[in-house]
């Protein structure tokens, strides 16, 4: 049965790739949108998850700020268009229900002449949360401790431009700052990502703020079904904020993550069926064209068993040879996918015109897509079972036909 069944395979050669192909094609797709779909999902979920939290509070002001004003502000400052919140504020959502913890910070820009440099003032106190998980970014020296004060650590990019190292000096807002480690912001943490990290009361000196003012407030939730109720009520309680969370990062991205998270499950399927159709449909058309060779295999001997059998054996063939093909044509896909950009400059709205920021970690990184086991065996296990089942429905047909009738035509 093997010979002849690969003599067969060769003899319709055109058939036979066509349907591989069309197998290929469907796995292809499954694996290749599975992954798309996990890929947006877990970038979106990065520039929070670096810090630990589930949600990110501002303030917005209620003015605008024009690209004169940006051009002649100099020294520490606010972010344009962002207020500030109070160590209050923090008590109050830590209040709420399903709320794990919360820690604040305060977001500073230094204004140069000709550019402008971001100072992030972080809460020692709160390891967990925050700015201050980028101590387990530091590559050089060490982090902020309990009682610095007029020191700083410095982003990798920025530390790299400036030859800084520790033990060197830094000028923020006209003050000297020692430099005591460096970091390397990981890839997609926008939400930590700054130029200097300095204790927070160095930050609120600096900008001549309150000592409990801050305008960040990082939250991390006990469960993440739990994130817009968790936002709901704290707006009820801080009054007009702006969140950042994952579903609003996915926003972001625009509409090819929108898609990719809520109907790559969807799609993939769809695909998938349509491979296995296109195998149904072939092994038809090769019944209804192979009448009378049926009738020949019965008439020297082959039973109805036998004839049914080979024709399961053959669509199982070509189902396996096209999921084997579709792996492969996955792979580079999903290899494809994973070069793709994604720009996270927009979760950073305020940037002045008109100025360039000085180095810091990239806003943009790829898609993490790659093939994950469980959609890589559910899409080989579908294909195949999926050819057999439309084999053996099409295999019955043949093996009910009666020689002398398939002779005759």
């Amino acid at each position: 049965m093997s010979q002849y069944l690969w003599s067969e395979l060769r003899r319709r050669a055109g058939r036979t790739l066509s349907t591989a192909l069309g197998v290929a094609l469907g796995v292809a797709l499954f694996i290749a949108l599975s992954a798309a779909g996990a890929g947006f999902q877990e970038a979106a979920q990065r520039p929070l998850a670096g810090v630990g939290a589930d949600i990110l509070f501002s303030r917005p002001t209620m003015g605008t700020e024009t690209t004169a004003a940006a051009q002649t502000t100099r020294g520490v400052r606010l972010p344009f268009g962002v207020s500030t919140l109070n160590m209050g504020d923090v008590a109050k959502v830590q209040q709420i229900r399903g709320v794990d913890a919360v820690a604040g910070a305060l977001l500073l820009w230094d204004f140069g002449a000709t550019s402008y440099q971001t100072v992030l003032g972080v809460d020692v106190d709160q390891p967990a949360i925050g700015p201050a998980k980028a101590r387990d970014w530091v590559v050089t020296g060490r982090f902020l401790q309990p009682g610095d004060t007029a020191q700083t650590v410095v982003d990798k990019h920025y530390a790299a431009f400036f030859s800084l190292k520790p033990g060197a000096t830094a000028q923020i807002g006209g003050e000297s700052f020692q430099v005591v480690g460096i970091v390397e912001v990981q890839e997609g943490s926008q939400a930590a990502a700054a130029n200097f990290y300095v204790p927070l009361a160095d930050a609120q000196r600096l900008a001549h703020l309150n000592a409990d003012a801050i305008n960040q407030l990082y939250v991390r939730v006990a469960q993440a079904s739990t994130v817009d109720a968790v936002v709901q009520q704290s707006r009820a309680a801080l009054g007009e904020v702006s969140a950042t969370t994952e579903q609003s990062i996915v926003q972001v991205m625009g509409g090819i993550a929108l898609v990719s998270q809520r109907f790559a499950g969807i799609a993939s399927l769809v695909a998938l069926l349509g491979g296995m159709v296109l195998t149904a449909l072939a092994l038809s058309a090769s019944v209804a064209e192979r009448r009378r060779e049926i009738g020949v295999m019965k008439a020297v001997g082959w039973t109805a068993r036998e004839v049914q059998r080979y024709f399961v054996v053959e669509g199982l063939a070509l189902s396996g040879l096209g999921a084997l093909a579709g792996v492969a044509l996955g792979w580079l896909a999903t290899l494809a996918l994973g070069q793709l950009p994604l720009d996270l400059s927009a979760l950073n709205p305020n940037t002045p015109p008109g100025l360039a920021a000085a180095p810091v970690a990239a806003t943009t990184l790829t898609l993490p897509a790659r093939v994950a086991l469980a959609p890589l065996a559910l899409a080989l296990g579908m294909a195949v079972v999926g050819g057999a089942l439309a084999s053996w429905l099409i295999a019955r047909r043949a093996a009910n036909l009666k020689p002398a009738d398939a002779l005759r035509q």
